[in-house]
């Protein structure tokens, strides 16, 4: 089961709350990915860069990893091939084409 959003709510005391969620067909991607060095540790603070792969190489979006080394991207467009590129300390770590689908 996967989840198609989610959110909080406090009720008052004595509140009955009614709520409807209604869920349309999601077009976009996404990407979430975990940067982990040789010995399976997490890397915070990796730059992770995202391109649209192709001739161009266009950069799309970068960011750093969080303190469990994780990042994500998106909404990105579907069936598009695109290029992860992450470093740190000035190093390549790691190149990884992705097809959305």
């Amino acid at each position: 089961m996967s989840s198609v959003g989610k959110f909080y709510f406090k009720p008052s005391e004595g509140e009955h709350i009614e709520t409807t969620v209604k869920i349309e067909p999601e077009k976009a991607a996404a990407v979430c990915g975990t940067v982990l060095d040789k010995t399976g540790a997490a890397v915070p603070d990796a730059l992770v860069l995202l391109f649209r792969s192709g001739k161009d190489k266009k950069l799309i979006d970068r960011q750093f990893t969080d303190q469990e080394g994780q990042f994500s991207f998106g909404p990105i467009e579907g069936n598009v091939l695109y290029l992860i590129k992450v470093y740190k300390n000035s190093m390549k770590i790691r190149e990884l084409e992705i097809i959305a689908e």
